[in-house]
């Protein structure tokens, strides 16, 4: 999964785009008249946006020493400001701006800056419906991994930059305190399982030294920092007394604003409720239909989306038992899964030497099929990806795995996170199709593919819509086939059960938002369909309950994919390159599936003509 873009656009309103301007002057063709004067639009625009969030600064990879020290401001007034800006520039953009009379590429720019404005303006009304605190997206959680993952230490400035954020911290905790109470008197409040988790992700973050008098281990921010100074190779009284001064800013600045943190979630936790659905929030039915049109890019109903569920959990089914029969077991699919789950070959022990070894295969795995990546693109990606473990304080809360990606220098690679709380979350059989969704040919490929288009313009170079970025993690759990993967018939069905996890959520994201289902009916429909763990089917229910539409775009997305290459076969027939058809999915960079399947169509047409 790859939920940084989305959720801090969620946040911030219009972050889906924020990385344009501020990496240098736009590497475009040489572009004249009106389409310049619109580049020069997008580049004054997100100047002044990136001015404004210098979290992203870090994200990127942008140095600006002024930014480095600073949070992100999300207070009503910043975000109230924000919804003028992106109303202004709609206006200046529609004024200043003829789609006729611009190119055919500039056409195109102009009708995807104006899909996200209108995006972001609309879902300015729902602001306080995202809740500020849940345990899976939440900035209580982001704060501390932003600071061990993205605000890197190569001086005694960017240190001093770090040194300012951990003194910050108390401002940046009451600002978050400030967002939950304001939805909190809107009516909305994240449930109470998911405030629960919240407050344990709170109080592990300042688990340890020096938050803790006599502690043994440090906490992983004192860890990290240990090592970032480390790093710097300076005289050994100097990085004494960096780190002298870093442990004060944490006990004095990060602890007693997260012990506030902690003690402000305990009283909204005793206020929350065990309902799970959106529909229990002010206009929640619209909210949720929000939701699925801004995570899928199309107007489907939930009803609709349910019903596609059903249909594709079915199909998979069927495909499974086929397998089942290949490897000779004796009974029906529950059994099979049953099986999956307890066998112990199927899983790495959980010990460090276990953990080593899950991560040194998934290496093995990436740096394979990357070796084959000829055979399927001609546009391959640049940019490095590296497989780590995620902090321990924060594995409770997160998913199996999660993605990050580059800076677009290089300077940070990609990094594919693994989950290891719970090794039965993380069998063997699922390595292959985890690390090809999470990084090659996945979010990795794709996303710093597009980074590397110095042809676009920067806002889709960067920018992201959900259905086309996990639709493409999900159809590149199947292209390996097609390379030579999966030669194992246990992790082909490893391939399989992630196609069903992701059609099941289309049933459960629908079932408990739009159809009033409880926490455990979710539950229970997940583990009796699935070879997941229950424990990891409440997990996995658990963030789509505070994550509404977010995961119905995987197959949504996958099979617009599998549409229009299906399509584009047809319609080639000979002709047809599966790796003409991938250049002309990825180097346009994401966009609305609407728009995707206009600009295969282009492709088709150019190529019926040549």
């Amino acid at each position: 999964m790859f939920p940084e873009m989305t959720r801090r656009g969620l946040l911030l309103a219009g972050t889906a785009a924020a990385a344009l301007g501020a990496l240098g002057t736009p590497a475009l063709a040489a572009a004249s008249g009106d389409a310049a004067r619109l580049d020069a639009f997008f580049e004054e625009e997100f100047q002044r946006y990136l001015a404004r969030t210098p979290e992203e600064k870090t994200y990127l990879g942008i140095a600006d020493a002024a930014a480095y020290g600073r949070w992100n401001d999300i207070s009503e007034l910043f975000l109230e400001a924000t919804y003028r800006l992106r109303m202004a520039s709609l206006d200046a953009l529609r004024r200043e701006f003829d789609p006729k009379a611009l190119p055919e590429a500039a056409r195109l720019n102009y009708r995807l800056y104006e899909y996200e404005l209108q995006r972001d303006i609309e879902g300015h009304r729902w602001r306080r419906h995202f809740y500020p605190v849940e345990h899976f997206n939440g900035r209580h959680s982001d704060l501390p991994a932003f600071l061990i993952n993205f605000h890197t230490v190569k001086s005694v400035e960017d240190y001093q930059a770090w040194l300012s954020r951990v003194r910050a911290m108390p401002a940046a905790v009451d600002q978050l305190i400030e967002r939950a109470e304001d939805s909190a008197r809107a009516g909305i409040i994240a449930p109470k399982f998911s405030l629960a988790k919240s407050l344990a992700n709170v109080r592990g973050a300042i688990k340890g030294a020096p938050f803790e008098e006599g502690a043994s281990q440090d906490s992983d921010l004192m860890a990290d920092i240990r090592r970032k100074v480390a790093g710097l190779k300076l005289p050994e009284a100097e990085a004494a007394r960096l780190t002298a001064e870093a442990t004060t800013a944490l006990k004095e600045g990060f602890g007693p604003a997260y012990a506030k943190l902690a003690q402000y979630l305990e009283t909204l936790e005793a206020r929350a409720t065990t309902d799970d659905g959106v529909w229990k929030l002010p206009d929640g039915e619209a909210f949720y239909r929000y939701c699925l049109k801004r995570h899928t890019t199309l107007d489907l109903s939930p009803d609709e989306i349910h019903a596609r569920g059903l249909k594709q959990v079915a199909r998979i089914h069927a495909d499974m038992r086929a397998i089942m029969k290949k490897v000779g077991f004796e009974g029906d699919l529950q059994a099979f899964f049953q099986h999956l789950r307890t066998d112990p070959k199927f899983y790495f022990p959980d010990t460090p030497e276990g953990h080593a070894a899950y991560i040194a295969e998934a290496r093995r795995v990436l740096e394979e099929v990357d070796a084959k990546m000829d055979t399927q693109f001609i546009t391959k990606h640049k940019a490095k990806v590296v497989v780590q473990r995620f902090e321990t304080y924060r594995e409770p809360t997160q998913a199996i795995a999660q993605y990050s990606q580059p800076t677009a220098d290089g300077e940070r690679p990609g990094i594919y996170y693994v989950n290891f709380m719970n090794m039965k979350e993380m069998p063997k059989y699922q390595l292959e199709v985890l690390a090809f969704h999470e990084a090659i040919p996945g979010h990795h490929t794709q996303i710093a593919i597009a980074q590397e288009m110095e042809d676009l313009p920067k806002f889709r170079r960067f920018g992201g819509h959900t259905a086309y970025v996990e639709g493409w993690g999900l159809y590149s759990e199947r292209l390996p086939k097609e390379m030579g993967f999966y030669k194992d018939p246990y992790s082909d069905f490893g391939r399989l059960s992630f196609e069903l996890w992701r059609a099941i959520r289309l049933v459960v994201d629908t079932g408990i938002h739009a159809k009033r289902w409880t926490k455990e009916q979710a539950i229970d429909y997940f583990a009796a369909n699935s070879s997941f763990p229950r424990e990891s089917a409440a997990r996995e229910v658990e963030r789509y309950v505070v994550y509404p539409g977010q995961a119905c775009a995987y197959m949504i997305g996958m099979m617009k994919l599998l549409e229009l290459r299906e399509r584009a076969r047809k319609a080639l027939g000979g002709r047809f390159d599966v790796r003409e058809y991938h250049d002309a999915v990825l180097r346009n960079g994401s966009v609305p599936l609407v728009v995707l399947e206009e600009q295969v169509d282009e492709w088709i047409a150019r190529k019926k003509a040549a």
